[in-house]
């Protein structure tokens, strides 16, 4: 009878343990802007830093929020800086539009 009480005092913990976790990450998440997701999923991912940033979400946050040149991504080359250029100014005519 001990190691029943036992068993479902931890299964009983356990759930109550992964809900609190389940909620606490959905009420503490950061929301990205809809653009710098996109310009990450653009970038290839290499992460080398060759920007001057730490990392594709680091540069492309900078490119967003600090208005910095789309070209500097040495990996991507033209056809990635194509892209992000074409992101921006999507989100640009979206802004004008509202």
């Amino acid at each position: 009878m001990l190691i029943l009480n036992s068993t479902l005092f931890m299964l009983i913990l356990s759930v109550l343990l992964g809900v609190m976790i389940a909620l606490f990450a959905k009420f503490f998440e950061v929301k990205l802007d809809p653009k710098i997701e996109k310009i990450i999923h653009t970038l290839p991912g290499y992460n080398c830093g060759a920007c001057g940033y730490p990392g594709c979400a680091g540069y492309a946050d900078a490119i967003v929020e600090d208005k910095i040149a789309h070209n500097k991504c040495t990996p991507g080359g033209t056809e990635v800086a194509a892209k992000v250029l074409a992101i921006l100014k999507e989100a640009s005519e979206e802004q004008a539009k509202a």
